[in-house]
């Protein structure tokens, strides 16, 4: 299928938002009293610990304890934008564990605007101002990822370019400010690989800057080893460039693993590390992982999370050609939602009723595995589920 240019370029922005889509979340600290601030809180040692204690405590889903830490310094009155942002990251969690839902879209870019705002309003009185230009910037890579995530590449692309200058600025301005080796690694093996993989982008090599996939990597590598606030941002993606643009399969899980290893209440890595392995197709460990986290979130009710994991446990049983179990947890994944069996196109109902029409079939029970394909046939026409579906009806 044939992708427009500015969708890679709109990615490619959005990549650079990310910078600050964590990588600065080490604005914020705490201490058990008002602490005296003089300067910028990014560069006071004392809000650096903090922050690394908070940030570990958001990746493993702990907000208010976060808070509690950084309280202190938002009552400085010198942190509102910091605060104002803060309030938005339990929010693009709740995004993070259920993509396919808009619900949480509306308060989030309002909190993530009221941010950008509230650093302009910093910027006015002091131009140079660091806390200021790192929360916009996080604000905006925050607006550019998920407006990629909902398809909407102008807007993606704008807030993106707004993170980058705000990037080179603070690299201009402040060099010496920690996690910055994140930021520089993305730029360097991302561009490196837009100018490599993608012909359309050479031909316009011009408006896409160059870069290093080796360098990149290698500031990735010292982001993910030593870096105070972007250890699992820059762990994240070492696993995911590894995975899926470098093939190193060995190297993507030690990263993936760390994650789940450092943030085991991170449903997100979790699922993350399950696709992971199925897609390499190490069924055995996917096995193993799935149990584990089966039983880990289940009491926890999270229906998105508890629907990839029975689906993905229906899956490896189908594979097994062990239908009877398959049939089990697939039934399991639509008794989850029963008000999403008329046609909602979410991606694990769709594959669940995929492989039960497959099950059907294979079990004699045609109407029943009719009944199925044509579900999904109609629940998505652009889904390529949908496609195999429509060609099992005409078999």
């Amino acid at each position: 299928m044939h992708i427009p240019l500015i969708t890679y370029i709109a990615r490619f922005m959005l990549l650079f938002g990310l910078f600050f889509v964590f990588a600065e979340t080490s604005t914020y600290a705490q201490r058990s009293e008002i602490p005296d601030v003089s300067g910028h809180l990014i560069e006071d040692e004392r809000f650096i610990e903090d922050v690394q204690k908070a940030i570990d405590l958001v990746y493993n889903q702990q907000f208010e304890a976060s808070l509690e830490i950084l309280n202190p310094w938002f009552e400085t009155g010198k942190a509102e934008p910091i605060r104002v942002f803060w309030n938005g990251l339990p929010i693009w969690w709740d995004i993070l564990a259920d993509l396919e839902s808009e619900e949480f879209d509306e308060e989030f870019i309002t909190l993530m605007e009221l941010a950008d705002r509230e650093g302009d309003m910093v910027l006015r009185r002091d131009r140079r101002n660091l806390d200021a230009m790192v929360i916009k910037a996080l604000a905006n890579g925050f607006l550019a990822r998920l407006h990629a995530n909902r398809s909407g590449w102008y807007k993606s692309l704008s807030h993106g370019r707004q993170a980058i200058s705000l990037l080179f600025a603070i690299e201009k301005l402040y060099p010496d400010v920690p996690d910055v080796q994140f930021g520089l690694g993305l730029y360097n093996y991302f561009t490196a690989h837009l100018n490599d993989e993608y012909r359309l982008v050479r031909a316009v090599s011009w408006m896409v800057p160059s870069g290093d996939k080796t360098e990149g990597l290698e500031r990735l590598t010292v982001a993910a080893e030593q870096s105070a606030f972007m250890r699992p941002e820059a762990t994240y993606f070492l696993g995911h460039i590894y995975l899926h643009y470098e093939q190193e399969t060995e190297l993507a899980e030690r990263y993936l693993t760390g994650l789940i290893t450092d943030y085991p209440q991170n449903a997100f890595f979790s699922r993350l590390m399950l696709r992971t392995f199925y897609q390499q197709r190490e069924y055995g460990n996917a096995m193993m992982l799935n149990d584990s986290l089966i039983e880990r979130f289940e009491p926890l009710g999270h229906a998105p999370t508890m629907e990839e994991l029975l689906t993905m446990r229906g899956m490896l049983h189908y594979r097994d050609r062990n239908y009877d179990r398959a049939e089990e947890f697939f039934a399991r994944v639509m008794a989850l939602r029963p008000e999403l069996q008329k046609g909602e196109a979410r991606h694990q109902q769709m594959l669940t009723r995929y492989h039960l029409g497959l099950i059907y079939m294979r079990t004699g029970r045609e109407a029943e595995s009719r009944s199925m394909f044509r579900s999904v046939r109609d629940a998505d026409k652009n889904s390529p589920l949908s496609d195999r579906a429509r060609r099992m009806l005409r078999d």
